[in-house]
């Protein structure tokens, strides 16, 4: 039986991690675009004042740009774990790694089509 290498378990978990991070950050910014729209404009409209729609704007596009660039970063992580399992003859880590890069992209895309939203609709309308 051949023994584990010591550094195994800390790169499975950062490939699982790559893997979970792009739609949790897919989800938060889909959830806080909208709470945070449909929370300010609600509060100002009700106390009978206009809300601040490029504010508003800007703190939705700024949130997305955050997690944009958080699904970004676990994507590098899971190409590198996919680059690294290929010298390693590691499956698990490779196909992470690989599963982890598109699920990167597709979601970045999603937070992306999140963020122009405000860009080409009336925030508060």
């Amino acid at each position: 039986m051949t023994a584990v290498p010591a550094t195994r378990p800390r790169t499975v978990r950062a490939a699982v991690a790559a893997v979970l991070i792009p739609p949790a950050a897919w989800v938060t910014a889909l959830g806080l675009s909208y709470l945070v729209q449909d929370f300010a404009c609600t509060a100002y409209t009700s106390s009978g004042r206009p809300p601040p729609s490029t504010v508003i704007g800007a703190l939705v596009i700024g949130l997305d740009a955050v997690l944009l660039a958080l699904t970004l970063a676990a994507g590098a992580v899971a190409w590198r774990e996919h680059r690294r399992a290929a010298g390693d003859d590691s499956p698990l880590t490779g196909f992470l790694g690989l599963l982890g890069t598109a699920l990167s992209l597709g979601f970045a895309a999603g937070i992306v089509m999140i963020a122009v939203n405000p860009l080409v609709l009336e925030v508060c309308a």
